[in-house]
């Protein structure tokens, strides 16, 4: 069985979204409408189309009787127009509810052969998920020449690594951004966020710094390093991503 899901639109007053399934040649579709919404339902001469309600219809009524031959037995009711040009309306009235039908006659290659109606469906927005957000303190630090780097914690958060540090020299100097990069194994890691309090390091003052690289980036289980690219280069090795959170 060859399963199609398309989503269409019905031109009709109120229209509802309209989720088709075509099975075997044969088009079956489910729509979910709300209380006011109009179904469009496309029948044929010489085909029987079946109207399939969720609980068992207490009465329905068709505007045209001379264009429709309507029948009902538990929850379904067959529609069969008696010419190739009839059109109608149809309300079918469930325990539960009304449901409004558009009825029209088109071909036979075009008609409706099972046409389920029911509620429209109430859809949760998605929650997020919840940002898992762990830190373990991790202190070492690095020296080149007048440059300095401390790394200050290590973190999960969701789905990535993070690592807070910190800059500082005992001269004024400009720091680029493009300066920090992670490795692992000598294979660069993309670098998904980077935070800096400034771009700037003057003497006595730290700037302060937050990265972050995704887990799925990653080579390995193996150790990262963080890397300083200037002409004063510093290079720090951290734990293995394992022994990150013991």
């Amino acid at each position: 069985m060859t399963k199609i899901l398309l989503a269409l639109f019905l031109f009709t007053t109120n229209v509802p979204m309209v989720y088709a399934e075509v099975m075997n040649g044969h088009q079956v579709r489910k729509l979910y409408l709300k209380r006011d919404d109009i179904a469009l339902v496309r029948t044929a001469v010489g085909i029987a189309t079946i109207i399939q309600v969720p609980d068992h219809p207490t009465s329905v009524v068709v505007g045209d009787l001379n264009a429709f031959k309507v029948e009902y037995l538990d929850a379904a009711i067959t529609i069969k127009p008696l010419n190739a040009s009839a059109k109608s309306n149809l309300y079918i009235y469930t325990e539960a509810r009304r449901f409004n039908v558009s009825l029209v006659t088109v071909a036979q290659g075009a008609a409706d052969f099972i046409v389920y109606l029911e509620p429209e469906r109430k859809v949760l927005a998605p929650q997020p998920k919840s940002q898992v957000e762990r830190w373990r303190g991790f202190r070492t630090e690095k020296t080149n020449g007048s440059l300095k780097m401390k790394i200050r914690r290590l973190g999960v958060v969701a789905d990535y690594l993070a690592v807070e540090f910190s800059l500082s020299s005992d001269k004024e100097m400009k720091f680029g951004p493009d300066w920090i990069w992670i490795t692992q194994g000598g294979k660069s890691v993309p670098i998904q966020g980077l935070n800096l309090s400034a771009v700037k390091i003057h003497p006595g003052k730290e700037v302060l710094g937050g990265l972050m690289v995704r887990r799925e980036d990653l080579l390995n289980h193996g150790p990262l390093v963080i890397e300083v690219r200037s002409s004063v280069p510093i290079s720090i090795k951290l734990p293995g991503v394992n022994s990150w959170m013991k």
